[in-house]
């Protein structure tokens, strides 16, 4: 499988962003190595997330983002080619 282009994060988010954007509920989509991918709504919006267990650090990213990684991981993606993908969203934010 091709590497995705143009992954990265919108931003990084705290804790407690984290809870505002998925105060409705926040579901996870996929888990691989040391990253959960959520997505989560505040009752107006949903919102897309990257969580780095490693770090604890937090990544919001846009829905085509979140769209590709999921794709990628329930289509027969290489687990390989979509870890080093998680980590150039975790590495576009500095």
């Amino acid at each position: 499988m091709n590497k995705l282009a143009g992954l990265n994060a919108l931003r990084e988010i705290s804790r407690e962003e984290f809870l505002e954007l998925a105060k409705n509920g926040a579901r996870e989509l996929f888990d691989l190595a040391h990253y959960k991918i959520f997505d989560g709504s505040d009752g107006n919006a949903q919102s897309h997330f990257v969580y780095d267990m490693g770090s604890h650090r937090c990544y919001l990213i846009n829905k085509d983002t979140c769209y590709d990684l999921v794709t990628a991981f329930y289509c027969g993606g290489s687990k390989e080619d979509i870890l080093e993908n998680l980590n150039k969203v975790a590495s576009s934010v500095q």
